[in-house]
């Protein structure tokens, strides 16, 4: 790599990261709640595998070290993802300039460094920023691993990153099918895949062997898996099959493609490497059909792999935070085109690609403080106050049981919980108990109307606080 290509993936990265820390998420009050009591635990020793969040070792190992290094806090909490995210950068740098040079990696580390949806979910707690990464390295090594003196050494990696991707989320599995066409593409003996394979399938066996040994049932993980998914409320969620059939066929493309679709104008990007890759198949350009393809095996997975046959469900509900594995690719195709274009069209097409997505990073990310602003609120003015026992909505139990370390020193008691107020502080979060919301929390009637005896100590915005 000449010593230009790597000045320009050092600013691509020192972007990403300003980018990522500049609008940095936090906590969302959802899974990131979950994964961090969990690693919280297994610093204390405490290890089992009773839900599906529990059951995702890759994930968990990072966030624990990093627990018990740091201790419990965000930064610690999100570390993991953040530098995923940035990694991601790097990985389509090369993957790109592989197949088109340094143009076409600049141009694709540079539309990943400021990727709405990359840069949101850098900094929440989800499974899906790490397997996109994982995921990009997997294939880095397979496809340099075609033209290389150490092609054995390099599928090995190959396989070993396939594996650890798998123990973040089961999704890791849809590049198998990828992986298996390329050979065949290729006309690679079987034989070929068998450094890949034997690795992974080793990382696979190893975990297997580790739930049999903690859970009695070496297929925990599928169980826990399908226990969430069908039985919690995946049913439900498709119980019609004209539900079902938005699901199968049009709901990814829709949060995929629409210009303006998920955190306001992030489908541009999205739709821009769509066109891309089109276009470079058209044109016939070495590698395209290898990064479509790579694109469309995930894309038909996420659509079709079921969770369930009878009944037949998919494989998980569609969210935002899922879509990073999808991103890695289209950008990829994006910089394809870039290095066939004029010099002047290119920066004229990142910056415009650059302003959409920073008023929309700009947009998601004040809408995301939010949820746990309330919270932070009360526990600052908590911190102040004697409170032996607090009364409030889940929630806000939740974040104030994480800015206490998940060790609190205070009893919190959810309104459902609650019969007595008396010698109480209740804290109502405005937000989390807004009548008719989606994210709407019970309140209790007590504290939808106070009566008059209750003293209000503290009012804003976001909270109101009394004692009884």
């Amino acid at each position: 790599m000449s010593p230009r290509a790597r000045i320009v993936l050092l600013l691509l990265l020192v972007v990403a990261a300003g980018v990522r820390l500049r609008y940095f998420s936090g906590i969302q009050v959802g899974d990131d709640i979950v994964y961090s009591t969990i690693a919280a635990q297994r610093v204390h020793g405490e290890y089992r595998v009773t839900n599906v969040h529990e059951a995702r070792l890759g994930f968990l190992l990072p966030l624990t070290l990093s627990y018990a290094v740091f201790g419990v806090g965000e930064l610690p909490l999100l570390l993991y993802n953040l530098l995923c995210s940035i990694g991601l950068v790097a990985a389509v740098f090369f993957l790109a300039r592989k197949f088109w040079g340094d143009r076409a990696g600049a141009v694709a580390g540079a539309l990943a460094a400021i990727h709405p949806n990359l840069v949101f979910f850098a900094s929440e707690c989800h499974t899906d920023t790490p397997v996109a990464l994982w995921q990009a390295l997997c294939v880095l090594a397979l496809l340099s691993a075609a033209d290389s003196e150490r092609s054995r050494a390099l599928r090995v990696l190959s396989g070993l990153l396939l594996g650890w991707a798998w123990l973040h989320k089961e999704h890791a599995i849809f590049l198998v099918p990828f992986i298996a066409g390329y050979a065949i593409a290729t006309r690679r003996r079987w034989t070929w895949l068998l450094p890949l394979a034997l690795p992974a399938a080793g990382v696979f066996l190893a975990e297997t062997a580790l739930n049999a040994a903690v859970t009695g049932n070496p297929f925990q993980r599928f169980a826990m898996v399908r226990a969430l998914h069908v039985g919690h409320y995946m049913t439900a969620e498709y119980a019609t099959t004209g539900a079902l059939l938005r699901r199968l066929f049009l709901e990814l493309p829709l949060l995929l493609f629409t210009p303006r679709s998920g955190h306001h104008w992030e489908g541009t990007l999205n739709l821009v490497g769509a066109a891309a890759g089109i276009f470079l198949c058209w044109r016939r350009a070495p590698g395209a059909r290898t990064f479509v393809a790579w694109w469309t095996v995930v894309f038909l997975a996420y659509s079709f792999w079921p969770s369930s046959l009878s009944p037949y469900l998919p494989a998980f509900l569609l969210f935002y935070w899922t879509l990073p594995p999808l991103a890695g690719p289209l950008v990829c195709l994006a910089g394809g085109v870039a290095a066939q274009a004029r010099r002047e069209l290119v920066a004229a097409a990142v910056v415009g690609l650059a302003a959409i997505s920073l008023w929309s990073i700009q947009r998601s990310w004040e809408e995301g403080l939010k949820f746990a602003a309330g919270p932070r609120e009360a526990h600052a003015w908590l911190a102040g106050a004697p409170a032996a026992r607090v009364i409030t909505d889940d929630k806000t139990i939740e974040v104030l049981d994480f800015l206490d370390g998940h060790r609190p020193s205070r009893t919190y008691v959810p309104f459902q919980k609650a019969s007595e107020f008396r010698g109480s502080v209740v804290v109502i979060d405005r937000f989390w108990t807004e009548a008719d919301r989606w994210w709407s929390r019970p309140i209790a009637s007590e504290a939808d109307r106070p009566p008059a005896s209750w003293v209000k100590v503290y009012e804003s915005d976001r909270v109101v606080i009394y004692r009884p």
